[in-house]
């Protein structure tokens, strides 16, 4: 019994000698050109009346983030899901704005045009009452000419009843 009290003073005694930011004063953590507009999306592939789901669709993953130069330029991704779309976009972010950079769409190597591309602040009330920031953009695959998909939807707030929503 001795031998525990010790060994939690001890142990008290070494927590509270340690500083919380021992080692990491000098650490700055920077921000991604493009933080702004990063984020998990549940997003929808419409047609382009902009209100029946495309194919029979429903909401799906998509990602947006910064590439490896954080250049200003962000991937729009969807990790092979529903519409298989992941490319590049040229992002204005004081605007919240962002359209197709080069056209390619990296999964299956055809072209994709993203244009209208916009994010609007707390502007969408997810199941959890919580407000959260919708996205917006257009796009024309090459295996669709002249078919501009409408893509919309809602940052994930990571709430269990905000997960898995249907359109």
């Amino acid at each position: 019994m001795k031998h525990t009290i010790k060994i939690l003073i001890l142990s008290l005694l070494l927590v509270a000698a340690c500083s919380p930011n021992e080692g990491y004063e000098d650490y700055t953590v920077a921000e991604s050109s493009v933080n702004t507009m990063a984020a998990d999306w549940w997003v929808i592939a419409l047609e382009p009346d902009g209100e029946t789901p495309a194919y029979g669709g429903d909401y799906v993953t998509l990602s947006t983030y910064n590439t490896a130069a954080d250049d200003g330029v962000m991937w729009i991704d969807d990790h092979f899901n529903w519409m298989e779309i992941k490319t590049k976009v040229i992002t204005n972010t004081s605007g919240l704005t962002f359209t197709g950079d080069d056209g390619i769409e990296v999964l299956y190597g055809g072209t994709v045009i993203l244009t209208n591309g916009t994010i609007t602040k707390e502007t969408y009330i997810t199941t959890s009452n919580t407000l959260v920031d919708e996205i917006y953009f257009e796009a024309e695959f090459d295996w669709a000419p002249g078919v501009n998909y409408v893509f919309k939807g809602h940052k994930k707030t990571g709430f269990l009843e905000d997960e898995n929503p249907h359109y």
